[in-house]
């Protein structure tokens, strides 16, 4: 699935701190909704206008996903970046000054992330302008830093105008800011493996209930009649659906660390 639109402020500004779905991703996600709620529907209440009411009830979820989307756009940018910093690094001992190194990190980006990527985009429209116009090239990546909402892009830019500035020395500024990026991606792996654990325990605790309930609805359905056809029943059965989509919720929001 491709990856949602960002708002935009000009050529190929993407501002990558947000994201709004496709057509394409609005459509899959209007499917998986209206699917699950027809289970859920069904499930808890044996009746279609329920899964109507459900249906619209997670349409606001939506921005919950786009959250999640923006946030793995981001995670393909850094990782692009960390690449940046070693092509630039290495065309920095060679000699070559900053336009010429973004003009080598460019080409390493389209054969290692593809011409298409995010990273590969934006170095490639750095190098363009920087052609066209001369445009100032740490200009170009404190907005880049800025849009992007990485915190590692936006320190390295400000580090090379510091360079510019006061007269620093690029490569080793480069090799600096590429180890402390490998470093932290280490980190966060490690924290990712240890967090995905958890993540499977939620689902699994959230959906224990649900094959419970669908188990007695298969095997046994006079057991739980009561729950469908008394009022006090619908009653319980919309306390334990409410309970199992906060304790989903909660999971989320407590396996959801920043790095």
């Amino acid at each position: 699935m491709p990856a949602g639109k960002s708002s935009n402020s000009g050529e190929g500004l993407t501002d990558y701190r947000e994201c709004r779905l496709t057509v394409r991703q609005a459509a899959g996600y209007f499917a998986v909704c209206a699917a699950v709620s027809c289970v859920l529907g069904m499930l808890f209440y044996r009746s279609l206008p329920a899964c109507a009411v459900i249906f619209i009830l997670s349409l606001p979820l939506k921005r919950l996903y786009e959250t999640w989307l923006a946030e793995k756009r981001r995670g393909g940018l850094l990782s692009g970046f960390m690449d940046v910093l070693y092509s630039v690094s290495g065309a920095a001992a060679a000699g070559r000054q900053m336009p010429a190194a973004l003009e080598f990190a460019a080409e390493s980006l389209k054969s290692s992330h593809g011409v298409d990527s995010d990273i590969s985009r934006e170095i490639s429209l750095i190098c363009r302008r920087y052609r066209q116009t001369h445009a100032d090239i740490g200009a170009m990546l404190a907005s880049l830093g800025r849009r992007s909402g990485v915190r590692e892009i936006a320190q390295f830019a400000s580090a090379y105008r510091t360079c510019q500035l006061c007269g620093g020395d690029l490569e080793d500024v480069c090799r600096r800011s590429a180890q402390l990026l490998i470093d932290r991606i280490s980190f966060a792996e490690e924290t990712r493996m240890l967090i995905s654990q958890k993540k499977t325990d939620v689902l699994l605790l959230t959906g224990m209930p649900l094959a419970v309930l669908s188990m007695l609805n298969l095997i046994n359905y006079s057991y739980v009649a009561v729950l469908y056809e008394t009022a006090a029943g619908r009653v319980v059965m919309t306390l334990c659906l409410l309970l199992i989509v906060c304790a989903l919720l909660w999971g989320i929001k407590i396996t959801r660390i920043e790095l």
